[in-house]
């Protein structure tokens, strides 16, 4: 996709949606699509690789987006995944986008990749938002930079970098996303997609009902108020 392209024309992102689109992130139990979906999500994800306490093995995974309805984003997230290994996750688990954190190479990625690609980029300097704005991928997603890991640490990611180098393409935004201060994050920020885990769990992979309405409700509001 070439940098600055409109959020509209991103693959699988229709023109009229919402606003602002939310991607509810590590979900370990099928039970908890539906109050997702319910909030409002525009996508799915599940952690398709073992890393972290949210991490899901095959069956696992393929019964989570199996829950998932059409016209929702199913995402599986994965850590410097083989081409092949992606391209069979995306087939067994029926995955329209997949996500993907430190790949060794990105470029055979998006070869093999029969859907979108999203690339996870560490927010730990302006350095970082230079070398998204010129990835070959359908999308950037920034996180927090926390050593050791690849998202889902509550931590926030260093907003300050983004409104001083604003990237030149449509991107997400991760990293210590809650209720409480997403409405600033999308105030300042100004993400076309907002990405949270841990910031809407009763505990790791399991999704609080009430966190989540409060999330999309405080996300969207503020939004609005941006497009008022």
């Amino acid at each position: 996709m070439r940098p600055g392209a409109g959020v509209a024309n991103l693959p699988g992102v229709p023109e009229l949606a919402l606003p602002l689109r939310i991607k509810f992130c590590g979900l370990t139990d099928p039970a908890d699509v539906q109050v997702c979906v319910d909030a409002g999500a525009w996508a799915i994800g599940a952690i398709m690789t073992p890393h972290g306490p949210r991490a899901l093995d095959g069956p696992a995974a393929e019964a989570v987006m199996a829950a998932v309805p059409d016209g929702v984003e199913r995402v599986g997230v994965f850590v410097d995944p083989t081409p092949q290994g992606l391209a069979d996750a995306v087939a067994r688990c029926r995955l329209t986008r997949v996500q993907v954190h430190a790949p060794a190479d990105l470029s055979a990625i998006v070869a093999a990749s029969p859907v979108p690609v999203t690339l996870a980029v560490r927010l730990d300097g302006p350095d970082a938002i230079v070398a998204a704005d010129a990835a070959h991928c359908d999308l950037v997603l920034f996180d927090a930079a926390v050593p050791g890991h690849h998202g889902g640490t509550g931590v926030l990611a260093d907003w300050g970098l983004l409104v001083a180098n604003r990237p030149s393409r449509p991107f997400a935004l991760a990293g210590g996303l809650t209720p409480e201060v997403v409405g600033d994050a999308v105030r300042l920020v100004r993400p076309d997609i907002i990405d949270v885990a841990s910031g809407v769990e009763s505990s790791p992979g399991r999704k609080d009902p009430i966190l989540v309405a409060e999330f999309a409700r405080a996300a969207r509001h503020a939004a609005l108020g941006i497009a008022a």
